[in-house]
């Protein structure tokens, strides 16, 4: 039996006779002592481990973004199925409570098209991808023959012997860019008649008073938002050739050549997809902009409004449009949209939030979100934390993009049908796991927020479904931001408003080329050529990007 304080006392008392009374009081100072600093150091030990625990979820907070940034930078693609590579009796099994196996001699999958099917095994590999074998060069690249024999056509031995046949090689060639100066000499005549000097008609330019041609003007400005070389680099390869040309004047000229000359274009390109578009993506990107006299960078912004009717079989031209502005408020977004109606497909950002709403400037667009970054949501929380419920969400909208797989390219009645007839059950059935196993996540998890966030904006994910216009992602509007980022990280920032604009105006330009198959050089010169004529502005509707001549498109 275990000793009381109490019977510590009574014994000290009886032992320690005149001296027990105060060998007792020293015993409960003593008492009282260790008390309070078992209490003191009960009472650290509990904030230590609430410190550790609140360490522990930093540390592991900073662990996932840390692996999502890895991802973001080293990762061949940013979303996969983590059921890849497994059998499909696994998956179906291990992956997805919500399937229910069919009755015997009754198969779950849907009945493949067997006309698709025939013409999957018509589809051959692509030729040469192993780097072996005669390569095929296409048709319209010059072909020089080139004879490395003796002149005499005989024996280099000097037996006179003849040709008996040839060995071909074939290699592809370069020339390099030459720069050269054209000095134009333009007559002047005595007209008998008139009794006047009658002289030539000089070859319009965009800017007559410098010496730089509208060839060398749409070479730059390909060189830097077709091929992402910045200013300096730009100007490098010019004193390579022992021309000092500075990279303030190509900025200079650059944004005089947005502004004064291409500026009607891109507002044509903006009424096209304002007034004549069923369906638009939107989305926005960063831009860092220089504050001018403090020598440090804001954020800006850079929205992308992109038509591109193909996924549906439209025979609208595709156009893409770059609107920079300073911040990422809802205003600026309703001052693009402001007045369409059309399907507009976006992310989940608030600043979309307002799309559709009655008594706004943007009540006519019927707003639609994307499954991509629903599946990303996903993808995220199943590489962080293998959560298991991810991994079935998963593989629900894996099948839902594998339906969608088989219907791309056709007419929206037929994608409409598909949709209706297997797509339904697929979405049925990932609505009722979200719901059924919701409650086992707690709401600040990731799989919660995954969780939630499809269910906050599932009426605008699943509106594909009686609309065949529409795609299942904005992946189309996130493809046209890599030529601006990948310029974005070479030129690390645009120096002023006008930089900016102009910015947007030749990236317009030049990706609308790109999605219609012209070639930008050529055509920008054309283009150029054609303003210097004094082309009246109500004519420059042939000079878009798909109403160029046929001899600007690119051959395959």
């Amino acid at each position: 039996m275990f000793d009381t304080i109490e019977k510590l006392q009574s014994d000290v008392l009886i032992s320690a006779g005149s001296d027990g009374p105060g060998l007792v009081e020293r015993i409960d100072a003593l008492w009282v002592y260790s008390n309070t600093e078992i209490a003191t150091l009960r009472e650290e030990n509990l904030k230590s481990k609430a410190l550790v625990r609140f360490r522990d979820n930093q540390i592991a907070d900073q662990k996932r973004q840390i692996a999502k940034l890895q991802k973001m930078y080293f990762s061949s693609t940013s979303d996969h199925n983590p059921n890849k590579g497994r059998s499909p009796e696994d998956s179906k099994a291990g992956t997805d409570p919500t399937r229910q196996e069919a009755p015997s001699g009754v198969s779950n999958e849907p009945d493949l098209d067997p006309q698709a099917e025939q013409q999957d095994q018509r589809r051959s590999a692509p030729s040469n991808r192993s780097g072996r074998g005669k390569r095929i060069w296409p048709e319209h690249l010059e072909r020089r023959e080139i004879y490395m024999g003796e002149e005499n056509r005989k024996c280099p031995c000097g037996c006179g012997g003849t040709i008996r046949g040839y060995d071909t090689n074939e290699t592809l060639e370069v020339i390099p860019a030459r720069y050269y100066v054209a000095v134009r000499t333009y007559p002047k005549y005595r007209c008998r008649a008139t009794d006047k000097t009658v002289g030539t008609r000089f070859v319009p330019r965009i800017f007559p008073q410098t010496s730089m041609s509208n060839g060398l003007l749409a070479n730059a400005i390909c060189m830097r938002f077709s091929w992402q070389l910045p200013w300096y680099r730009q100007a490098n390869i010019l004193r390579a050739s022992g021309i000092d040309l500075d990279r303030s004047t190509l900025m200079k000229w650059s944004n005089r050549l947005a502004i004064e000359a291409l500026q009607p274009l891109y507002e044509l390109m903006i009424g096209e997809l304002r007034e004549n578009s069923t369906r638009l993506f939107m989305d926005e990107t960063t831009l860092p902009a220089l504050q001018p006299g403090k020598g440090k960078t804001r954020t800006s912004y850079l929205y992308a409004l992109l038509r591109d009717d193909r996924s549906f079989g439209g025979n609208k031209p595709p156009v893409v449009t770059y609107h920079p502005r300073h911040t990422r408020a809802m205003h600026h977004i309703h001052d693009i949209l402001g007045g369409v109606s059309a399907i507009v497909q976006t992310d989940a950002y608030a600043g979309y939030g307002q799309l559709g709403k009655l008594g706004t400037a943007v009540e006519d667009i019927i707003p639609v979100k994307c499954w991509a970054h629903v599946r990303r949501h996903f993808t995220d929380e199943y590489e962080f934390n293998k959560t298991q419920d991810a991994g079935t969400a998963i593989a629900l909208i894996e099948e839902l993009y594998g339906e969608e797989k088989k219907v791309r390219g056709k007419p929206p009645i037929v994608r409409e049908a598909h949709r209706r007839k297997y797509s339904v059950q697929i979405l049925d059935r990932l609505w009722a796991f979200l719901t059924e196993f919701s409650d086992r996540h707690l709401k600040k998890s990731g799989m919660g927020k995954a969780i939630r966030y499809v269910q906050r904006i599932w009426g605008d994910l699943v509106r594909f479904v009686d609309d065949g216009r529409i795609d299942l992602d904005t992946n189309a509007v996130e493809r046209m931001f890599k030529p601006t980022i990948l310029l974005r990280k070479n030129a690390l920032f645009i120096g002023s408003d006008e930089g900016a604009q102009a910015w947007g105006i030749h990236s317009s330009v030049v990706e609308t080329c790109k999605l219609n198959g012209v070639n930008v050089e050529p055509y920008l010169k054309w283009v150029l050529d054609e303003i210097a004529s004094k082309r009246r502005r109500s004519e420059y509707e042939p000079l878009l990007p798909w109403n160029a001549p046929s001899s600007f498109l690119i051959k395959r």
